[in-house]
């Protein structure tokens, strides 16, 4: 379950990317849009770092879940 909702924000976020990527490419872009989207850009890189981190923390959680199951 953690993993499917994991996989759902990562998408979210790499949509938010990609929305951010098309307003910067856009020559006729607004300042004010260019800058919002450099912040999406960033908030979103953050929270998938973020999501990475967490993942790989249970991941980690789980293996040794099994290596005492293993022992026991």
């Amino acid at each position: 379950m953690k993993k499917l909702a994991a996989q759902a924000l990562a998408f979210q976020y790499q949509l938010q990317i990609e929305n951010a990527q098309a307003v910067l490419n856009n020559n006729n872009a607004a300042l004010n849009m260019v800058d919002q989207a450099l912040h999406d850009v960033i908030t979103a890189n953050e929270k998938l770092k973020t999501l990475n981190n967490m993942m790989q923390s249970a991941i980690k959680e789980v293996q040794s879940e099994e290596k005492e199951e293993k022992r026991s």
